[in-house]
């Protein structure tokens, strides 16, 4: 894809040189490299004044990955002597969408040349998005559909409105196909029955919650169980960290996406999915009103109207919650799917919001993406949903981005082979964490969305999507099975109250003999069923058995380790000392490569020892300071594992440490730009300046073909990057998934 880099005219000059005639919307202000926005360019954005950048680099993170060209662009006026500039690049905005701007800048000069400030103007013309699009490409122009078109190595649009109209006709007959052909009707479902036993169960349940909200009457998770006595369905909630893939899921059960990504413009609105006879939703509203959609009313575009005007207005609307009913949705009868916001990105209310509707949800489905390995927020939030007695599964998405591992044009380790092992190391986590067996579903909520209407596809099937209805087909009583969940939460909930000691006297009589009742009533509910055996994973391999290798796959692993320890040795810096300190901005990194260098050791996970962030890592015999030790490699290296770079303490000699070992950086090829950056603000800068050092890029395997171009343009950027900082050239060298560049 290529990127126009278009001259400022003298018209712009003289805007520039003209403040009456110029409001800028960008404004930076050095060295500090602070930055301040308009209101119009925060607007345009979907930004507020609290989530959006305040530093230049900052605002670098916001460009597409593709778009590195740009940034150093950027970087070379800022450091050279121009004073005018002029980039188009692709901006990651509020609503988790990439548009394309156009920033013209002036860059003011101090009497030595350096950069004072510099002030911008950002566009969002209709040519700067096409000469950035690719063939196929479309954009919304107020109530008209255009695309970009190549012909002939010349981009044009063409308005394709009716084709459009065409396609949603389409899509509704599709709908119909699929509802009656690929669902069918599941007969096994036994629905409520409110005058019968369920009704009875129902009544007492929600009997025993008010008599507890009379001793306890500001507990909002009670108010939430009585809530969900409402709902005669069994509710599945999708919980997970921002941009983890959860709205994805949803979409992808439903066949459209329509629910938006809940990325940037976060809202606390959980959105509830059943499948129905109607196509309609309802918004309703903390004061008691609802109003209600349907038809083809109801699509993508109401959808993040009523999710960014609820957000940025600070949720003066009062929604409440939003129920979609869809035909032909994914979803088995019996069942209804809600989507909550990342419990990362609420904070204050916001948080606590989320927490208070989990007692409504019989289920938890927490979406964590592949690769992705559970940090702290996930745990903090896993903590809140595992304190009500919650049923949780795991699933692992985004497993469309796995490749197969090849030497030689022969692959070494299959796509479904890793899968299993990340499926086994966040079971190992779980495990550790809570005591737990957790179920995992690994599954591309991307593939299953788009290859909705086309069942026999392969990507259909190897997206796993199926396993989430195979994993739930036991539940055949559905609102049976929800309501002795609800049973058991509230009796969680009451004992938490009691162990606190928060209630004396009388009242905590009441409410252990409240307790008692609810003991009693559970033990004669209906048995929940075994569901870890439910599901299963492409060609039927179990997801909670561990993957076995033979003998000769071991071999052959072993022999591939070797081979990368001699030709990670063989570097003329380390040729002389096997003593090494790695570094990183995130320790993660450095431990990929300390497992690659340790294969000896046939280590299942990296290993940490239950290390805090701060805490240094030494695998070898003489241990410089107080470290935590990790096993010790038979082949005698001495290696040293610092914190991320955010957690070192200002006390550290560097000078000493890299007289004794060798530096070895790492950084993540996905994000080479900021990587570097964080680089040139780390507390051991100046040391490479003055001792030999590597620097080491991991993650070349996650880009498929697109690897090739970033590790074609890595010399030029080292380059560039060692000559503006006044480093030492270091030995480099990109490694992941048993290649090695």
């Amino acid at each position: 894809m290529q990127t126009l880099s278009v001259d400022l005219t003298q018209w712009e000059m003289n805007n520039f040189n003209s403040s009456s005639s110029y409001l800028p919307d960008v404004n930076i202000i050095f060295p500090s490299r602070e930055i301040y926005f308009s209101p119009s360019l925060l607007h345009a954005m979907h930004l507020n004044e609290n989530n959006c950048p305040k530093t230049l680099d900052q605002w670098f993170e916001l460009c597409h990955p593709e778009n590195h060209i740009q940034i150093a662009k950027i970087e070379r006026a800022l450091n050279g002597h121009e004073n005018f500039l002029s980039v188009i690049r692709k901006l990651y905005c509020g609503d988790g969408v990439y548009r394309s701007f156009r920033l013209d800048a002036f860059i003011q000069r101090s009497n030595d040349g350096r950069p004072v400030k510099m002030i911008g103007i950002e566009t969002t013309a209709l040519g700067a998005w096409l000469s950035l699009a690719e063939d196929g490409d479309r954009i919304q122009c107020e109530d008209r559909v255009l695309e970009a078109v190549n012909i002939q190595g010349v981009m044009t649009l063409r308005d394709i409105s009716a084709l459009e109209d065409m396609q949603r006709e389409n899509e509704i007959l599709r709908r119909e196909i699929q509802r009656r052909i690929f669902m069918g009707t599941r007969t096994d479902i036994k629905f409520p029955d409110e005058t019968g036993r369920e009704g009875i169960l129902r009544g007492d349940i929600e009997e025993i919650i008010n008599m507890a909200l009379n001793v306890l009457p500001g507990n909002n998770q009670l108010k939430a169980l009585r809530r969900s006595l409402n709902e005669s369905c069994f509710t599945v909630g999708i919980a997970g960290l921002t941009s983890s893939g959860k709205s994805t899921l949803l979409n992808a059960l439903i066949g459209e996406k329509l629910i938006p990504d809940q990325t940037r413009a976060t809202t606390n609105i959980p959105v509830i999915c059943r499948e129905g006879e109607r196509r309609s939703a309802k918004v309703f509203y903390q004061d008691g009103r609802h109003e209600e959609v349907d038809g083809q009313k109801l699509n993508a575009g109401y959808m993040k109207n009523i999710a960014s005007e609820n957000y940025n207005s600070g949720n003066r609307f009062g929604i409440s919650r939003i129920e979609i009913t869809i035909p032909g949705a994914m979803i088995p009868e019996g069942f209804c799917f809600a989507d909550t916001p990342g419990a990362d990105a609420l904070a204050g209310s916001g948080g606590s919001a989320l927490r208070n509707i989990l007692p409504e949800f019989d289920m938890i489905f927490y979406v964590t993406p592949l690769r992705s390995r559970l940090k702290g927020s996930d745990y903090e939030f896993l903590n809140s949903i595992l304190t009500l007695n919650k049923r949780i599964v795991f699933v692992l998405s985004q497993i469309d981005l796995e490749r197969d591992d090849t030497e030689a044009g022969k692959v070494i380790r299959s796509s479904n082979e890793k899968i299993i092992a990340d499926i086994e190391a966040l079971r190992h986590d779980m495990k550790k964490f809570s005591g737990l067996d957790v179920d995992v579903i690994p599954l591309s909520a991307k593939n299953a969305l788009e290859n909705f209407y086309s069942r026999n596809a392969s990507e259909w099937q190897n997206s796993n999507i199926e396993g989430i209805v195979n994993y739930l087909a036991p539940l055949t009583q559905t609102f049976s099975h929800a309501l002795t969940l609800r049973a058991e939460r509230t009796l969680k909930i009451i004992e938490a109250a009691l162990s606190k000691g928060d209630v004396t006297g009388s009242s905590r009589w009441r409410l252990g003999d409240i307790a008692e009742k609810l003991r009693v009533m559970i033990r004669e509910c209906d048995v929940m069923p075994d569901l870890s055996h439910a599901y299963s994973f492409r060609d039927n391999a179990s997801v909670s058995s561990e993957s076995k290798y033979n003998l000769l796959g071991s071999l052959m692993a072993s022999m591939r380790e070797r081979e990368f320890r001699m030709k990670f040795y063989s570097m003329k810096t380390l040729s002389s000392k096997r003593k090494i300190i790695l570094l990183s901005a995130d320790r993660n990194q450095s431990m990929k490569l300390f497992a690659r260098l340790s294969h000896n050791l046939m280590l299942e996970r990296l290993p940490d020892n239950g290390a805090s962030y701060d805490e240094w890592l030494y695998s070898g015999h003489m241990m410089p300071f107080g470290c935590i030790r990790l096993p010790v490699m038979n082949t005698g290296d001495d290696i040293l594992i610092a914190p991320s770079d955010s957690h070192l303490r200002n006390n550290i000699d560097w000078h000493k440490l890299f007289r004794e070992y060798v530096p070895v950086v790492s950084v993540d090829l996905a994000r080479v730009d900021s990587g570097l950056s964080d680089l040139s603000h780390s507390p051991y800068i100046t040391g490479l300046a003055l001792y030999d050092w590597v620097l080491a890029f991991g993650n070349a395997g996650m880009f498929d073909t697109r690897h090739t171009d970033l590790i074609s343009q890595v010399p030029g950027r080292v380059k560039e990057f060692i000559e503006i900082n006044g480093l030492k050239s270091p030995e480099w060298f990109i490694f992941e998934n048993y290649k090695i560049y």
